[in-house]
């Protein structure tokens, strides 16, 4: 069990990895975009999870700003789910529970805007 523990530790690493070099690889692409073409348009009013994903004109600089940032904030939110099922894979089921909570408390007020 615990070279699969290991293993597991070593892919929630990566992912935390990956996601941060994805993160800062849309944000410099998109300032590097904004300044290459001096397209600095941002949208008015509430920006929407649908506007970053499908928003018009897609691709613009303020776009892959965006999705870099989507990116960084999805980072831990995906660790912390990554956890759940690590701690499900070990049969540690208190703290399988309290990190699904936490997970769980997280997604509504990521859905909702409280807290």
């Amino acid at each position: 069990m615990g070279e699969e523990v290991r293993r597991m530790e070593r892919w929630v690493s990566g992912l935390l990895r990956l996601g941060v070099a994805a993160s800062g690889f849309l944000v410099v692409l998109g300032l590097a975009l904004a300044a290459a073409t001096g397209d600095t348009s941002c949208p008015y009013g509430v920006l929407t999870l649908e506007w970053v994903l499908w928003g018009d004109p897609f691709f613009s600089p303020s776009h892959i700003l965006f999705l870099g940032f989507l990116t960084l904030v999805a980072t831990p939110i995906l660790r912390i789910a990554a956890s759940v099922v690590l701690f499900l894979k070990t049969r540690d089921p208190v703290f399988a529970a309290l990190t699904a909570t936490v997970l769980i408390i997280l997604l509504v007020s990521l859905a909702t805007g409280v807290g």
